[in-house]
């Protein structure tokens, strides 16, 4: 009898041990099954994150709302940016010892792909009040969804072998940030050195980046199913930009 209940409390916990890996797979982002590489530094999405993004794509969330689940996560982005960076060990003097602590190397450099990028870019700068600020305006046609370029304005240190973070909320087709990439690369950015800051990313554009820029990092929020036959992410979250800025 004793042998009969040990088998079955040893197949009792070995049911509830895989009940939990399946309940923790479900609460994954997909970019855990994915082999994209560039996606390589992303840690899974945490509940917290799944909780504000579920606010975020929600069509009945009212302009502060949206907002504030934006910025919520955009500070959650930093920490998976850091995660791409380069840092060294330092010596610090507690209140009680001496303690070998984790610093940056230097300050990062922030490039926001107006305008939906400046949403993210606000939260950066607070986390790095120190870094530089570029800005470029490419913005896609929403006939052709071909990317057309307007404006760039660089920091003078954008070469300067410092991570470069790329803030853009949607990454769909990544026609915009092909250019982007292309516009930064001309003026000495290395690949390795690029950080992608998204909040919703579809497979497709990510692969297409990928098969151009492979030593690029992405960091997002949440990678969704596709793109529609109007190179919209689904289910995404709408226009970005209209929704936050309240332009519609």
């Amino acid at each position: 009898m004793k042998h009969i209940l040990k088998s079955y409390k040893l197949k009792a916990s070995l049911l509830a041990a895989v009940l939990s890996v399946v309940s923790l797979q479900s609460q994954a982002p997909s970019t855990t099954k994915t082999s994209i590489s560039i996606l390589k530094n992303n840690t899974p999405q945490s509940r917290y994150e799944s909780i504000l993004m579920t606010e975020l794509r929600d069509k009945n969330s009212n302009k502060p709302k949206f907002r504030a689940a934006a910025f919520k996560l955009g500070s959650l982005l930093v920490n998976r940016a850091v995660e791409c960076f380069e840092t060294k060990n330092i010596v610090i003097e507690t209140p009680l010892t001496a303690f070998e602590g984790e610093s940056f190397s230097g300050s990062p450099e922030l490039v926001s792909v107006m305008r939906s990028g400046d949403a993210l870019l606000d939260v950066f700068i607070t986390h790095f009040p120190d870094a530089s600020v570029s800005k470029i305006l490419v913005q896609r046609d929403e006939e052709t969804a071909s990317p057309k370029f307007f404006y760039m304005k660089l920091s003078p240190t954008i070469a300067s072998g410092q991570p470069v973070i790329i803030t853009e909320p949607m990454l769909a087709t990544g026609g915009t940030l092909n250019m982007v990439l292309s516009l930064l690369k001309d003026k000495g950015v290395k690949e390795k050195n690029i950080i992608i800051a998204s909040l919703c990313a579809a497979p497709e554009g990510l692969r297409y980046l990928e098969e151009r820029y492979p030593d690029i990092n992405v960091v997002v929020s949440a990678l969704d199913e596709r793109l529609n036959e109007k190179k919209y992410i689904v289910p995404g979250l709408g226009d970005f930009g209209d929704r936050f800025f309240g332009t519609k």
